[in-house]
């Protein structure tokens, strides 16, 4: 009986034996296997910022401008400003969103001491302030609660009052021609 215990033993320190180096051989593959899943992903991305440009290419950094000549139609009379002017505009009008961009940008180029901002008539913030197909705009609004707009117009406010409403496209440019052409 002595005998055949040892045979036992013998057989079992071998499949322990077999066991630790099965295990160990399965670890290092998947090391392996790992390290070069990582190098292709590394090669993969080397070879994309290549392509693109990304890898030589140093781009100088922009300063980032505050854009603050934007506001929302609930603006209007609330500007800190003692005197400013408000265009009133479709920014997505494919015909006159382009002169009403320029007559902006030359009105800011000309050094103006009052302020124009701009609103955008085409988002939902603006729909409650724009005047319906069967009723005009209020050319003299003292409130925003009484603010209706038509389309395009120049509002300027001096202490919170409206002191000048022009609504056509060329009462507009007509008169910041005018303010710019004086400085």
């Amino acid at each position: 009986m002595a005998k055949s215990t040892k045979v036992k033993t013998k057989k079992n320190k071998k499949v322990i034996a077999n066991t630790q180096a099965h295990y160990n051989e399965d670890v290092v593959k998947m090391v392996k296997i790992g390290v070069i899943v990582l190098i292709c992903f590394a090669i993969i991305y080397v070879i994309t910022a290549i392509v693109n440009g990304e890898w030589f290419k140093k781009e100088p950094k922009e300063e980032v401008e505050i854009q603050n000549q934007e506001i929302l139609m609930g603006e209007t009379f609330l500007k800190n400003d003692n005197e400013y002017m408000i265009l009133y505009y479709d920014f997505d009008d494919k015909i006159y969103a382009g002169l009403y961009n320029m007559l902006v940008d030359n009105y800011g180029y000309s050094g103006s001491d009052v302020p124009m901002y701009t609103v955008n008539l085409a988002t939902n913030f603006s729909k409650q302030y724009m005047a319906g197909s069967d009723e005009g705009s209020n050319k003299n609004p003292t409130s925003l609660d009484n603010l209706k707009i038509k389309g395009a117009t120049l509002i300027r406010i001096k202490d919170k009052k409206v002191v000048k409403y022009l609504e056509t496209k060329d009462e507009i440019k007509n008169y910041l021609d005018e303010l710019t052409d004086n400085k």
